[in-house]
């Protein structure tokens, strides 16, 4: 199995649910008002001024944990990008087919991002192009590059119907990109069955024989499993 994946830009979300926001640390409050302007506005029709008066603080207050509206940004894509990046990785080097890694990987990514404690849907793609956010972009595409990766494999080793690896990340990303803006809406809520339906629809669609979708989603529960108790 995989080595323990690095904790350095994983957010404990476990610790921010337990309180009520008003007791989160100020630079949590920052991100999740930010965050959820920048899904309603749009990140440059937020200004820092806007994120201030959300959380009932003066503007430079605000400033004294962030000196700009960049380096919020730049923070949130720690969950964003961070995180998922990081876990894709850990799953791809998991002793398990393909598919059943591929499978945790999407039901990893919806449960993540609508138990998230800051809203997930105003971080765009291509706010990632921003100047000050290089870094960034290029461990977003090292992610799309694992899923890639992972597709690939599933195809030459015949679970995966023949398919181009790039249209197929599209098309999970484009199915979890919907599941998340439909079902988040701006709260803080429980994931249910979402990631699981998610996962199911889509490998269906993907897998060479759909007959074999439960046999790949009892082995991704194994991988799943395996990943909680590593991290």
């Amino acid at each position: 199995m995989s080595a323990k994946p690095s904790t350095e830009s994983r957010p404990d979300f476990t610790q921010l649910r337990a309180l009520p926001r008003e007791r989160w640390p100020r630079r949590e409050q920052i991100l999740c008002e930010a965050a959820s302007l920048f899904a309603q506005r749009g990140y440059h029709g937020t200004s820092t001024r806007d994120i201030a008066e959300a959380l009932g603080i003066r503007q430079p207050s605000l400033y004294n944990h962030y000196p700009s509206k960049l380096a919020i940004l730049q923070d949130l894509c720690a969950y964003d990008i961070g995180v998922p990046e990081e876990r894709v990785r850990w799953l791809a080097g998991a002793e398990a087919s393909a598919s059943a890694r591929l499978y945790a990987a999407i039901s990893l990514d919806v449960e993540y991002c609508l138990e998230a404690p800051i809203d997930m849907r105003g971080l765009p793609d291509d706010l990632i192009r921003e100047p000050g956010l290089e870094s960034w972009n290029r461990r977003l595409r090292a992610w799309y590059g694992t899923v890639r990766a992972l597709v690939r494999e599933g195809v030459e080793e015949g679970e995966l119907a023949l398919i181009d690896p790039e249209f197929a990340r599209q098309a999970i990303w484009g199915v979890e990109w919907e599941v998340i803006r439909v079902s988040h809406g701006g709260r803080r809520r429980r994931a249910g069955t979402r990631p699981d339906d998610t996962a199911t629809f889509l490998l269906r669609g993907l897998l060479a024989d759909p007959g074999r979708v439960g046999e790949v989603r009892r082995a991704a529960a194994e991988v799943i499993a395996a990943y909680r108790a590593a991290t």
